[in-house]
């Protein structure tokens, strides 16, 4: 398990990554209050994929 921060319209945001199996990693972290989780085959994959949700749910 790795803990990196993104930035997330411009304001930072801890992110937990880890490798559930060979080929699935997954990103999770708080954002707006509610616990975030995203799933891909990389962990760059997964933490690309966390951000962008967090940047839809700020958005709608």
């Amino acid at each position: 398990m790795r803990k990196t921060t993104i930035l997330v319209w411009d304001r930072p945001h801890e992110v937990t990554v880890h490798q559930k199996s060979k080929s699935v990693w997954v990103a999770s972290g708080r954002y707006m209050g509610e616990s975030l989780q995203t799933q891909d085959a990389s962990e760059r994959t997964a933490i690309k994929r966390w951000a962008e949700a967090a940047r839809y749910k700020g958005n709608g």
